[in-house]
């Protein structure tokens, strides 16, 4: 079936209307969970309706140019029936993430695939925008090049497997797909946070029905009945959230946009001012000291979590952690660490010299750099050490799995990450371009 042709969207001209077809039983998008809970129904179906407006659903996507997605710009040809019009990109994508990707990491990008529950660690859940293992920079999303990466070599001591078979053009409409459901899950939550703030929660309106109830309870006039209140108030924060819907879309949708377009900037790379420091038996045992936090005014704290020796099982593995956000406090119920969306975390084994980011050098540069998004794995880089001294901490690293007598990759000459990062971005182009 061919694409239709361009329709705007409700709210914004610069939408594309796609079309699927030949599809699995009719899927849909699910809401966040914690729309459903925490909002009124009346706010949850705003919510739905500007996602719907803005993003369509899984068979009838909707490809919002304000992105920085490479959608696919049509190339009529005989040759090119799939590609005749605006959007094949997006469309091929979801085709291919369906076949690959969707029984782990849902149709929503939630993580929550029909065989997700068996996993562990948890496919990831791409709403939040949040993820592990890139080249850029902590407060950044990662580059188009660092999520290639991982479908390419997959993720070691984990379900998710490599993809480099399917080919670096396939691999990019995933990877282009998976940013578009990324980038609607984030934007779903912000929108989520906006509607909440305007008080568009059971506990907002019921505060504001009791005040109304005690303030005419004091002027000892006719009181209101609680339904006429509750629906008044109801009927009036939505009035203020439509008034000013579209600009607060428009504001949130630019945020979004902007987060991903820097991510593919040179400076949001990581790259070391100095090249890795030789695993001599010296720099080694200077990493080993840091990674003990044995160097005055070095609080790393490695050990705390990975172990003296590495083996992941530190003391921050047998206390029971705070669940973040909650009031009053409340605390897991399992012990051990937990990751960003709640699930147990494991500290690395380093012991074993698997590494999930990558095993390179640069890969756990960057690792100990800026941390690991969605865990409790902190950055140290500018802060608590220098470059040197993290290249210190790498050689002991990679040291660990051969007993601190030599690190891994001894004769490794780094080049320059920058360098290599705009390689792969170059090449990538290309690819999208052939």
């Amino acid at each position: 079936m061919r694409v239709q042709l361009p329709i705007p969207s409700v709210l914004f001209v610069s939408a594309w209307l796609l079309a699927g077809c030949g599809q699995p039983p009719p899927a849909t998008f699910v809401l966040n969970e914690k729309a459903t809970k925490l909002l009124i129904p009346e706010a949850q179906e705003t919510l739905k309706q500007v996602l719907a407006d803005n993003f369509g659903d899984p068979n009838q996507l909707v490809a919002w140019q304000k992105f920085p997605i490479d959608y696919g710009a049509a190339q009529p040809g005989p040759d090119n029936k799939d590609r005749d019009a605006d959007g094949w990109r997006l469309k091929e994508g979801r085709n291919l993430y369906m076949q690959h990707c969707l029984h782990c990491h849902g149709v929503s990008g939630d993580g929550n695939g029909p065989t997700a529950r068996f996993l562990n660690p948890r496919p990831r859940d791409y709403r939040q925008g949040v993820f592990k293992f890139k080249s850029t920079q902590a407060p950044f999303k990662p580059a188009h090049a660092d999520l290639v990466r991982v479908l390419k070599e997959g993720i070691p001591g984990t379900y998710m497997p490599s993809f480099v078979l399917l080919g670096d053009e396939k691999l990019g409409m995933i990877v282009d797909y998976v940013r578009w459901l990324s980038i609607r899950g984030d934007m779903e939550i912000k929108l989520y946070n906006e509607l909440a703030a305007a008080g568009a929660t059971p506990k907002d309106v019921a505060s504001t029905v009791e005040n109304l109830l005690q303030e005419a309870k004091e002027d000892g006039g006719k009181r209101p009945g609680k339904s006429e209140l509750n629906r008044k108030t109801i009927d009036d924060v939505m009035k203020g959230i439509n008034d000013g819907l579209a600009e607060t879309v428009e504001t949130v949708a630019s945020d979004i946009a902007e987060s991903w377009a820097k991510a593919e900037e040179p400076e949001s790379v990581i790259a070391p001012k100095v090249k890795r420091t030789p695993p001599s038996p010296a720099s080694i045992d200077r990493g080993r000291k840091l990674y003990l936090s044995q160097v005055q005014g070095k609080k790393t704290q490695c050990a705390d979590c990975h172990g003296p020796a590495g083996r992941g099982d530190g003391p921050n593995t047998e206390q029971f952690w705070p669940i973040p956000g909650t009031t009053p406090e409340r605390k897991y119920e399992t012990v051990g660490l937990h990751d960003e969306w709640g699930f147990p975390q494991q500290p690395r084994n380093l012991t074993r010299g698997v590494y999930r980011g990558g095993r390179r050098p640069v890969d756990i540069y960057r690792r100990i750099f800026a941390g690991i998004r969605g865990t409790q794995m902190p950055g140290f880089g500018g802060t608590v050490l220098n470059d040197e001294e993290i290249w210190d901490v790498v050689n002991y690293v990679l040291s660990i799995p051969f007993d601190g007598k030599a690190s891994a990759y001894p004769t490794e000459v780094e080049t320059e990450p920058k360098a290599e990062v705009a390689d792969v971005r170059k090449q990538e182009a290309g690819d999208r371009g052939q």
